[in-house]
């Protein structure tokens, strides 16, 4: 019994836990004893006697062999607790698998949580961690629960919470991942409810403390899926009760569980791996980049050797890390591909980027063969925008059976299909043909190639699902990461503005710095743009060369950027500064060697983490990366939702409501509407959207995860108290910047304004037109705001342009004077679209360009009865408005599905008619205080707009009286080619959306 003994504190010793709480909560047992643990449940079967029936003692009759038994608290009653586990010497084995059972835990009882007894030496280290006192609680479970801003761990297995409990964090175990919670489910095991937290657990989470959960960092995709669907739900739970929930990761090379970290690695492994703990969202974010196919080939080597490909592979996806030749290797796969007499296809996401690949695998780009036949033996590569029979290639899928298809940067390239607005107007073609194209060189001899940094199971998983056949990918998984000395620094800004940085940039170029700055914007209102930056720039350093590189610098061909992409490096070299803008955040490698001494990046929130993490490496050199970014991005997909039902749900909701409004015109063959289109598509736009929505709502910490992930070394430019000199510096800085940003934007405004009219056809010449140079693009856009507005083009009618002002008006519009032609306008626009599609719908799209369901919930909230009498005096005590308020508050979620705005629970009246006069652009101004009983309430009023609006609406109204609905369609090109519909009988909008809001 001795040695026994001895094993079981080897054992516990062994996982790092504290001698004396060893003692306190494990025992040894043998012979009949853990019988008397184990079999208390009521629902057990016995016999008369009352003792446990000879199948369960023939079942457990090697527990009388002895082992450990070890039990906690009953946080529920503070008692001890009679659940918890015994560990037999010898264990039983599943009939199935032969599978041994290490634990054992009384049957028919409902599971428990482990929360071991606490020494008090443990006790007083714990609450010397967090800084929070010990004062009259009679136990550690009692002043946890009392101290809400203590941190807890959430583990699987009592030896780990007890090695969690001895390094210093309050911790609990689980018996299992999925034991943190229930699932109703009836006798067949079907769910008939909602899943809800275990009763301790629920008790610990009332008080919304910090909750870090600690599971095992396994390496089987089976376990890692249910590991990640455990912190999924639990998760989710807890977060609801008002928990902040934060996930602990770490490199499973270093150790399975979380007492294997601290044995092998020492207690500062934890440390480091809880200070680094990733918050739920961007956990569930990250989860969604993981890439869980068994490598067919594993490599952690520098570059990608010259692999050879089996000729049974049919989708061969290459995932590794930047800067580690993966185009170099794709351009063996076309040498050998060419040899063979093999017809290659290149496709991706930006004109610039896929011409720099043909030019390195020595193919045309498409329209250097536009006058040639597209079926030439080489091949060629497009832009997956061109994947379709009315585009320019004559796409053609059926052409490419027993061929080459490369998509590099695959994950962007797919997102780009699925939601970028350049694809709209012809992505269900696109989808089809890309579906067609997968089934026809998958299905005939062909290989498709796949690369990708983030390489993920969404995109292996969709094009797999587009193939309809059994496929299993060939991964080549590199899974090398620099050393600590090769790893780049990136020193990190925190402050909310980049101003700090700036400051650091100008005094780096100074002191003969030569930086490539990555931005997020072009435009001239952005004050952190290329174009700014670029003036203020030449003025701080006139003999310095600055090069910006950009959407419009490289397709002006007056510009120095233009074409600098075919010669990248060569023309680099010439340039002191260079700033970028995304046109070139992935898929472009600048190799130059002892010439740029800095990276610079402001990331504003516009582009994915991902894709400022690919423009921090777009120099391959370890020098130095300077980085801020915003906390929050603002780039959110749908409703802005982090769950795929979720996103998925209210799409549904809405695209339902859409058709019922629709139904009430004249639109034909709506009952053969196909708006299931291609669900696999939809299911990997709503994995992607939810993918972007938790990195935006912490944006900042995502990025530098990702850059920990890749093995960057980070660290933070601390704050330190400014002099106030530095202030002033800081604030000149600004200063200037802003004025250089008006400067340039008042003369933009002017240059357009004063630019010449364009006849029609003038307009759809110079739109085709790949190479603009500024004045060109500013007759383009003069164009367009005359066609838009039906107003003479001045500059004060650009700046509200750029501001959003016809979004405002377009809804102020059918929501007032054009209300009778709201269903006129739905209806050509679901038209196009159903026209385009030949039937089908990408729901996504379709909800985007319906106006109905938003105007008719703003109908229902009396949005229009308050426009109609603006001199009414409103009050949050207003009995409507107090109703319309209870109205918003229980429908938010189905209200901002619809209109895109958030609404909090605790929303007032006026706050939430502030929201909705926002999409409209108007607002409230406060005109006083009244007295309502005891209490003084604000008085507010609507502010009539004097911004020339109502001439806008005139222009719109005779245009939709002439041809109704076409107060939106700008083109007369366009207007020639559809049929004018007759005015349709007035929808009953109200009834509609109060279904929706309702949905009953």
């Amino acid at each position: 019994m001795e040695a026994v003994r001895m094993n079981h504190f080897l054992e516990w010793q062994a996982s790092c836990v504290d001698e004396e709480l060893i003692r306190l909560n494990v025992k040894e047992l043998e012979g009949l004893t853990p019988s008397e643990y184990l079999f208390y449940a009521s629902e057990l079967p016995r016999r008369n006697d009352g003792r446990v029936s000879n199948d369960i003692l023939k079942r457990y009759e090697h527990t009388t062999l002895g082992g450990w038994w070890c039990s906690g608290v009953d946080l529920l009653t503070g008692e001890n607790d009679l659940w918890g586990c015994f560990k037999p010497n010898t264990p039983r084995h599943t009939q199935d698998t032969n599978k041994a059972i290490k634990y054992e835990h009384p049957p028919k009882a409902p599971t428990g949580i482990f929360a071991l007894r606490v020494p008090p030496h443990l006790w007083q280290q714990i609450a010397q961690r967090y800084y929070t006192p010990i004062l009259s609680q009679p136990d550690f479970w009692s002043w946890l629960m009392d101290n809400p801003t203590v941190p807890l761990c959430i583990t699987e297995g009592a030896k780990k919470a007890g090695a969690l409990l001895t390094a210093g964090y309050g911790a609990i175990a689980l018996p299992g991942i999925h034991n943190g919670y229930r699932t109703p489910k009836d006798e067949q095991g079907n769910r008939i409810g909602k899943s809800y937290l275990i009763p301790p657990l629920e008790k610990l989470a009332a008080s919304g403390r910090e909750i870090y959960i600690v599971f095992d960092q396994d390496t089987k995709p089976n376990t890692i899926e249910s590991v990640n669907i455990a912190i999924r739900q639990m998760g989710y739970l807890l977060t609801k009760s008002g928990c902040t929930v934060k996930i602990v990761v770490w490199d499973s090379k270093l150790g399975k569980g979380v007492d294997d970290l601290i044995a092998h690695q020492g207690s500062n492994a934890f440390e480091q791996a809880y200070t680094n703990a990733l918050s739920f969202d961007i956990w569930k974010a990250k989860n969604l980049h993981r890439l869980t196919y068994n490598a067919s080939l594993s490599y952690c080597d520098r570059y990608l050797d010259n692999i050879p490909i089996p000729a049974t592979a049919k989708i061969i996806g290459i995932k590794s890390p930047k800067g580690t030749g993966k185009t170099q290797f794709l351009e063996t796969i076309v040498h050998q591909a060419r040899q063979k007499n093999q017809r290659v296809l290149v496709i991706g996401h930006r004109v610039r980027l896929v011409t720099e690949l043909c030019r390195r695998f020595n193919l045309p780009y498409l329209r250097e063969i536009k006058d040639n036949p597209p079926s030439q033996p080489t091949g060629f590569g497009l832009c997956i925008d061109s994947l379709h029979p009315q585009s320019q290639a004559q796409f053609a899928a059926e052409d490419w059976s027993n061929t080459i298809v490369i998509i590099d940067e695959v994950e962007q390239v797919l997102w780009h299909v699925l939601n970028s607005d350049t694809c709209k107007n012809h992505r269900v073609s696109i989808l089809k043909s890309l579906k067609a194209l997968m089934q026809c060189v998958l299905g005939k001899g062909g290989q498709v190639f796949l690369a990708d940094a983030d390489l993920s199971d969404i995109s292996l998983d969709y094009l797999i699902s587009l193939a309809a056949i059994p496929l299993k990918p060939f991964i080549i998984h590199n899974t090398w990461k620099p050393s600590p000395e090769q790893a780049y620094t990136v020193y990190h800004y925190p402050e909310t503005t980049p101003k700090r940085l700036v400051k650091n940039l100008v005094k780096h170029i100074r002191e003969g710095g030569k930086p490539f700055i990555c931005l997020s914007a072009q435009k001239l209102s952005s004050q952190w743009g290329t174009i700014n930056l670029e003036s203020y720039l030449k003025k701080q350093f006139p003999d310095a060369k600055i090069l910006r590189i950009d959407s419009e610098s490289l397709t002006d061909s007056a510009h120095s950027a233009f074409q600098a992409m075919e010669h990248f490096n060569e023309t680099l070299n010439n340039y002191d500064i260079v700033l970028a803008s995304p046109a070139i955040e992935t898929g472009v490698s600048l190799d130059l060697k002892s010439h740029f001494t800095s990276v610079w990046c402001i990331a504003q929130g516009v582009q994915t983490a991902t894709s400022v993490c690919q423009s921090l490496s777009r120099v391959r050199e370890n020098i130095p990366r300077h980085l801020w970014s915003a906390s929050t991005g603002f780039n959110k997909i749908g409703n802005g939702s982090t769950s795929i039902p979720s996103l998925l749900t209210s799409g549904h909701r809405l695209t339902d409501l859409n058709i019922r409004l629709l139904q009430q015109s004249d639109l034909e063959s709506l009952d053969d509407l196909d708006t299931g289109f291609q669900a696999e598509s939809l299911l990997c736009w709503a994995k992607m959207s939810v993918r972007v929505n938790a990195a935006m709502l912490n944006y900042r910490d995502t990025i530098l995860s990702l850059l920990r992930e890749e093995g960057q070394q980070i660290k933070i430019k601390n704050v330190l108290e400014k002099t106030d000199s530095e202030e002033l510096q800081q604030t000149q800085l600004t200063d200037a910047i802003n004025a250089i940003r008006e400067q340039n934007y008042q003369e933009e405004c002017v240059q357009i304004a004063q630019a010449k009219t364009l006849t029609d056809l003038d307009y759809q010449k110079l739109k085709k037109c790949l190479a603009k140079t500024s004045s060109e693009r500013q007759v383009l856009r003069k164009y367009d705001l005359n066609r838009r507005y039906c107003l003479t083009v001045t500059p004060e009618l650009v700046q509200k342009d750029d501001q959003g002002w016809y979004q405002q008006l377009r809804l102020n519009y059918f929501l007032t004077i054009g209300r009778g032609f709201l269903s006129d306008r739905d209806t050509l626009i679901a038209r196009k679209l159903i026209e385009s599609g030949h039937g089908s719908l990408f729901i996504p799209d379709f909800n985007g360009s319906q106006l109905g369901a938003i105007i008719g919930t703003m109908e229902v909230l009396g949005i229009p009865v308050l426009l109609s009498y603006p001199q009414r005096k409103l009050k949050n005590t207003d009995g409507d408005l107090k109703k319309m308020a209870t109205m918003v508050i229980k429908n938010r979620l189905e209200i901002k599905a619809i209109t895109k705005i958030g609404i909090a629970k605790t929303a007032s009246a006026i706050t939430i008619i502030k929201r909705f006069l926002d999409l409209i652009g108007l607002n409230l101004t406060c005109i006083g205080t009244t007295k309502d009983g005891s209490n003084r309430v604000r008085v507010y009023q609507i502010i009539q707009p004097d911004d020339g609006r109502e001439a806008v609406f005139e222009q719109w109204l005779l245009k939709d009286q002439k041809c109704p609905g076409s107060s939106e369609i700008w083109y007369e090109d366009y207007l020639s080619k559809i049929n004018c519909i007759s005015p349709c009988l007035e929808p009953e909008t109200t009834k509609y959306i109060q279904l929706s809001i309702d949905f009953g």
